[in-house]
């Protein structure tokens, strides 16, 4: 993203008159959030910087902290460095949505008392082996199981993971465990996200899929070119 950004962080740039970020964050805002935790690197500076000027204009009214992943050790590590065990929703901050966003059903469904939702899309054979593959039992919603980054034949499902996951307090307080006592993990030095989510469907825990609405768009911002097609949309 060098050739983009100039070597700054990705999720300042812009789209329309906001930031990637800045997007992210009013998308969790129509969630009715009670606050949002940014979980950062040592590395990206900018970003403190941004979220400080930002928690005394646009999102004044949100509080707003950032929490430090002082090394990469996986998607679920980095949510735990939030150091919540109350219910969360999880914006992969390389996403943004475009015409509405998923996060508001999924907010409802975990203060239901659903353990956890994932937001889905459904994406051609061809792309299966780019993206965490949700099997779903089609009756009821449930998931059944993730697979991360399958090979088409491996799996019925097409049913991608679209950047966005809500979890309630059981699972957030097992995601804490297994960061706490990572041996029982295949990778420990990598916690990822999707081994701990099998391992809540194992214990029982109720998770259910939320797919896309008509209009709503999962856009990615994690390349050059995709970035270059995503500041082609209609943003204000």
């Amino acid at each position: 993203m060098n050739s983009v950004t100039g070597g700054k962080p990705k999720e300042l740039l812009p789209l329309g008159s906001k930031s990637v970020l800045e997007r992210i964050m009013d998308e969790a805002r129509t969630a009715d959030v009670d606050g949002v935790s940014v979980i950062n690197s040592h590395f990206k500076p900018e970003i403190d910087d941004a979220i400080d000027e930002w928690s005394h204009g646009p999102f004044s009214d949100l509080p707003l902290r950032v929490d430090f992943q002082v090394e990469p050790r996986g998607l679920g590590h980095a949510i735990a460095c939030a150091h919540t065990e109350s219910e969360a929703l999880v914006l992969l901050g390389d996403n943004v949505y475009h015409g509405g966003s998923p996060v508001h059903r999924m907010a409802s469904l975990v203060f239901r008392g659903i353990d956890g939702c994932i937001a889905v899309e459904h994406v051609d054979e061809s792309l299966v082996h780019l993206y965490g593959i949700v099997e779903i039992d089609e009756f009821n919603g449930n998931i059944l199981r993730v697979l991360e980054k399958p090979d088409p034949s491996q799996t019925k499902s097409r049913w991608a993971v679209a950047g966005r996951f809500a979890f309630g307090k059981p699972f957030m307080g097992l995601l804490a465990e297994y960061c706490e006592d990572p041996v029982r993990l295949i990778r420990p030095e990598e916690i990822g996200l999707t081994e701990i989510i099998e391992v809540a469907i194992g214990q029982g825990m109720d998770f259910k899929a939320v797919a896309l609405q008509a209009g709503q768009k999962r856009v990615d911002c994690g390349s050059a070119a995709e970035y270059a097609q995503a500041r082609r949309l209609d943003w204000d």
